[in-house]
């Protein structure tokens, strides 16, 4: 270790790309898993008062991977919380009905509309979240509520699941949310599904007590498992943070382990005569190797000690921004996390570690003789196992494009998606074959000059050294065109079957609001469904699915593919009631959507809402709706579902484009320091400077120009190939849309860099 550290100390300069690698990866790591453990689930805050909690029971798994729960009817809900105030320790236990209400502020809905949906409590509940009045008095009566931030005497304006209506606030409270009188309450809400137990004592004892009074008729939770019963919203919106973080996680790891190689593979080639010259003197194959791993784990080692701080600093700075942006819940704070911290830092030494295994192995194979060559021609600039795993993998994947016509239309956009990324690979893998006859083509016109002359010779003398600047620049243009083209082809895709799918030039749609209440929609020349969930039992599965329910219906439909349809079904409704409805028909639709009357749900779920009426003449204005036609609208459900997919891609393809770029500097500023020699000669020819640096420059914009030909042309089959296929799965002509500008920025990012690099070591050691 002692002559690794001196090694690394006399020439940090030949380390410095595996320590900045390192160094960022452990930061991307350290910052991402803090983050991650961070975001953990919380009870909502209106049972902050409330240590135990009782949920009505579980029916099993649904579709979403998210429990199925039966609510209880409000008489059975208050008949069980009358049993669990008798407890010994409970002070209270208050139902807790919750419903849908937005307040209306110059004629537009305010608030997030997903979290609008449990917005709305009875004033018993209040006492659960330990909320109090400021002035004023409780609501009595409907039409009254009392809220925070507003006057007592006030009127405001507010859309519920029952439609428009003004409300007279009664009461400042200092908590958040909308209270009514407990009789309008339970009107305006679905069935109960919590009951709070407020407590005096240990509150595990009432807990256990609570389990015996409710037995099957629900489950109880106290301690930390409140915070099992987080909003199902809030912990969807924890789910979409965390998938970003894995993929950062995952991405950065991975391209460390890439950067490092490449690194350690550059930098062993170019100490090829200072290993044969401690071969020379004696050095065994394997204390070689022990010596390039004991170089790294000192570069990890001080790569993690400035990476953990580096990404534990920046993880606060990252909290708003995902907030603002939808991936985290509001009030989301990050807190320390020492074993985030600590696992960063070991992976950062096994990522450095994973990156030197191929470079440690070739080098202790050099020969001793390998010190007395002086040459920089790249003698082998192709292992074998490199030409086998580079032709296998192209040749999977050009395999996997010749099949797309044959294979099903429905898998063909993900096939093409796995070729594309085959082809990349095995581009990659082959670039210092393929990058030759480029150049030879590339530099033709130029053979004859000086300049040009140098610049064809030098890249094809040091063939290793071009395909390590270009290979980088190849899988990340590659990449951002192919994701960037496809999500973007698939947009357009989507709108234009979504629109198909709407036999209306108009329609209305919610502004600022989970849906259109009936009264709403029924004032509206048109047809609109409304939408709720039930749980139907079908055979002795009982499981959650959607409903629409629709005018005309007289029992229920269930989809048509459905094998074995029964002669009637047990459904479930919002409200905790159950009936038993008559089979009457099927629908084309998939098999977790069932088709009631509409009648029959406005009756069962004051919550249901219309997502949309097709107009068929002029609208009546309301708040909380807009009208537009039916291509803005379908581009407006598009916008809204690929936002996050864009977060993604900028989030991936600047990481991407950030170790591009890294990669391609350090390979260059090793490349170029290492030539100094080469430069000298140069200059004793009769080249200054500036013919030192238009060469440089030159070999830099070379290789990034053949680097992005090659993952453009790429990215430019799969799109093709995945064009192809979504236009004969929706039998219609779609626009192929390239994002250029994406692409273009990378490419420009990446030539910025690899001039700035290659240009650097020439100033520092031009003649004065």
């Amino acid at each position: 270790m002692s002559l690794a550290w001196t090694m690394v100390r006399h020439r940090f300069a030949a380390f410095a790309g595996t320590f900045v690698a390192i160094a960022l990866g452990v930061a991307v790591v350290a910052g991402a898993t803090t983050l991650w453990a961070s975001s953990r689930p919380e009870a909502p805050a209106r049972y902050g008062a409330s240590p135990v909690l009782v949920h009505s029971p579980s029916v099993g798994t649904g579709r979403d991977g998210y429990p199925d729960h039966r609510s209880w009817t409000a008489a059975h809900a208050e008949e069980l919380a009358a049993r669990l105030a008798a407890l010994p320790g409970v002070t209270a236990a208050v139902p807790d009905p919750v419903f849908y209400v937005q307040r209306v502020v110059g004629g537009r809905a305010t608030g997030d509309p997903d979290t609008a949906r449990s917005d709305g409590h009875a004033w018993s509940s209040a006492v659960l979240g330990g909320y109090r009045l400021t002035g004023g008095e409780a609501p009595r009566r409907a039409g009254e509520v009392a809220l925070g931030g507003v006057a007592p005497g006030a009127r405001i304006d507010v859309l519920t699941g029952r439609g428009p209506a003004t409300w007279t606030v009664t009461g400042t409270v200092d908590g958040p949310g909308f209270y009514v009188a407990d009789e309008a309450a339970r009107a305006l809400a679905a069935g109960v599904r919590v009951i709070g137990l407020t407590v005096t004592g240990d509150a595990e004892a009432v807990a256990a007590a609570a389990k015996s009074t409710v037995g099957g008729d629900g489950l109880v939770f106290s301690g930390k498992r409140r915070n099992e019963l987080e909003d199902e919203a809030v912990t969807r919106t924890r789910w979409l943070g965390a998938q970003l973080l894995i993929a950062m996680v995952t991405l950065g790891g991975f391209v460390a382990v890439f950067v490092v190689a490449s690194t350690c593979a550059l930098s062993a080639a170019q100490r090829r005569r200072e290993i044969g010259l401690l071969r020379a003197v004696g050095a065994t194959p394997g204390q070689v190797v022990r010596l390039m791993y004991a170089e790294t784990l000192v570069v990890a080692v001080l790569g993690g000690a400035v990476g953990v701080p580096l990404g534990a600093l920046t993880a606060p700075l990252l909290a708003p921004p995902l907030v603002a942006a939808g991936l985290e819940p509001a009030g989301f704070s990050v807190s320390v996390q020492p074993l985030a911290l600590t696992g960063s830092f070991l992976l950062g030494v096994v990522v450095a570690l994973a990156g030197v295994w191929v470079a440690a192995r070739r080098s202790s194979r050099i020969p001793a003789l390998d010190a007395l060559r002086d040459a920089a021609i790249d003698r082998r600039a192709m292992t074998a196992p490199r030409w086998i795993a580079g032709l296998v993998t192209a040749a999977a994947g050009g395999g996997l494009m010749a099949a797309l016509p044959a294979l099903p239309v429905m898998t063909r956009t993900s096939a093409a998606l796995g070729a594309a990324m085959l082809l990349l690979v095995g581009a990659a893998l082959l670039a210092p074959v393929v990058i030759v006859p480029l150049v030879r083509l590339v530099t033709w016109p130029f053979r004859r000059g000086a300049t040009g002359m140098l610049l064809r010779e030098s890249t094809l003398t040091g063939v290793r050294r071009l395909a390590s600047t270009a290979a980088p620049v190849m899988l990340t243009v590659g990449f951002a065109a192919l994701m960037t083209g496809m999500v973007a082809t698939i947009e357009e895709a989507a709108g234009i079957d979504e629109a198909a799918e709407l036999p209306a030039t108009l329609v209305a749609a919610p502004d600022g609001t989970p849906g259109l209440a009936p009264s709403v929609a029924e004032r509206q020349p048109g047809d609109y469904k409304l939408t709720t969930e039930v749980l139907v039992t079908i055979g002795a599965t009982t499981g959650g699915r959607d409903a629409s329910g629709e005018a005309g219906v007289s029992g229920i439909r269930l989809s048509a593919e459905l094998r074995n349809r029964p002669e009637s079904v047990a459904v479930g409704f919002p409200d905790g009631t159950t009936t038993t409805l008559k089979v009457t028909g099927t629908h084309e639709g998939p098999e977790d959507l069932v088709v009631l009357p509409r009648d029959l749900v406005r009756e069962h779920d004051p919550a249901a809402l219309a997502g949309v009426v097709l107009l068929d003449g002029p609208a009546v204005p309301v708040a909380g709706m807009k009208v537009l036609p039916v291509r803005a609208y379908v581009q407006e459900l598009i916008d809204v579902e690929g936002r996050i997919i864009r977060i993604f891609l900028v989030v991936l393809i600047g990481l991407s484009a950030g170790y591009t770029g890294l990669a391609v500097a350090n390979t260059l500023l090793m490349a170029t320091s290492a030539r100094r020699g080469e430069f000298t000669a140069l200059r004793l020819a009769g080249g200054g400077t500036g013919h030192v640096l238009r060469l440089t420059t030159g070999e830099a914009l070379l290789s990034v120009a053949v680097g992005s030909v090659l993952g453009g042309a790429v990215a430019a089959a799969a799109l093709l190939g995945m064009r192809n296929a979504v236009e004969e799965e929706l039998q219609q002509a779609v626009r192929l849309v390239v994002p250029w500008g994406q692409s273009g920025l990378v490419v420009l990012v990446c030539a910025a860099v690899a001039v700035a690099a290659a240009s650097l070591p020439v100033l520092r050691t031009r003649p004065r």
